[in-house]
């Protein structure tokens, strides 16, 4: 399941979460966003091994401006809280298996 995070809950729920980490940093009006949320929804079901967030970017000036997020679909990987790796732009479910690991 991937759950909704505000920017105030961002620092508590990323970090504050034990092993991996995949944050889906997003906009409603972003059309490589659309394509990639159905996709990272799949491989939440599918892996045990990883807990997924989603972030709109729209209402998270300050986690944007954090992380360096200047386009979007910006994939945000954590492992006990410590940024790992950060991809942006459409992935396939490929792709992101192997991001994740």
């Amino acid at each position: 399941m991937v759950t909704e995070i505000t920017q105030n809950e961002f620092h508590e729920k990323v970090k504050g979460t034990s092993g991996k980490v995949l944050v889906d940093c997003y906009a409603e009006w972003c059309g490589p966003c659309q394509m990639l949320s159905p996709i990272v929804d799949e491989l939440a079901e599918e892996v045990d091994t990883c807990t997924f967030f989603k972030l709109n970017v729209d209402d998270s000036e300050e986690i944007s401006s954090e992380y360096g997020i200047m386009s979007i679909p910006t994939l945000l990987l954590f492992e006990n809280g410590e940024l790992k790796s950060k991809t942006v732009g459409f992935k396939s479910k490929d792709e992101l298996k192997e991001l994740i690991g």
